[in-house]
């Protein structure tokens, strides 16, 4: 407890003994445990807030994350269309366009 041995404690206790007196010890030691009582509550009260804040920031940093994810995808969505227009056209065979050609020639 503190890094205090029994020692410590016993002569703690003999000297609030000696200060406040055998009659106002236990009035003392009730108002140390209340206050007590009062600042874990309030170091709770402030540890929850804390992690409250932290759990906050991180769900905004993740919905950042995932807008700019989704942002960066509707971007290479044309791209990836234009790709795919630009290498359909280049991959068709020459032969085929010129049969292609010679049908709508026939057809005039």
């Amino acid at each position: 407890m503190f890094g205090l041995g029994m020692t410590h404690l016993l002569v703690i206790f003999v000297v609030a003994l000696v200060v406040f007196g055998p009659e106002e010890l236990p009035k003392v030691m009730r108002s140390a445990g209340a206050m007590m009582k009062t600042f874990n509550r309030i170091a709770g009260d402030f540890r929850k807030q804390f992690d409250d804040a932290v759990r906050q920031a991180e769900k905004e940093l993740d919905l950042q994350e995932t807008r700019s994810m989704l942002q960066n995808a509707m971007e290479d969505v044309p791209r990836s269309a234009d790709k795919a227009i630009v290498g359909k056209d280049s991959n068709l065979d020459p032969a085929a366009e010129r049969g292609a050609e010679s049908e709508l020639r026939c057809e005039v």
